[in-house]
């Protein structure tokens, strides 16, 4: 009997404890979610300042827009450690 409610206090004492590390763990990853997006955000705009310096006067400018576009992003994730 005296196991019992030692078993059942310690119990007790320890449910809330889990349920508060688990609620700080998923604000902690929603934090990350966040900010990983706003360096996603960033690194588009950058790829679009990037593709809007070249000017479309031949057919070949949009492969150069494409080019520059993709490596301005990849450069900025990789600066920001960021997957692309």
């Amino acid at each position: 009997m005296m196991q019992t409610t030692k078993a059942r206090f310690a119990f007790a004492l320890l449910v809330p404890g889990l349920f508060a590390l688990s609620i700080s763990e998923a604000a902690a990853q929603k934090q990350s979610a966040n900010a990983a997006a706003a360096a996603r955000a960033e690194c588009f705009r950058q790829a679009n300042e990037a593709v809007s310096n070249v000017v479309m006067a031949s057919p070949a400018a949009t492969s150069e827009r494409n080019s520059r576009g993709v490596a301005a992003y990849r450069e900025c994730a990789r600066k920001s450690g960021i997957r692309p």
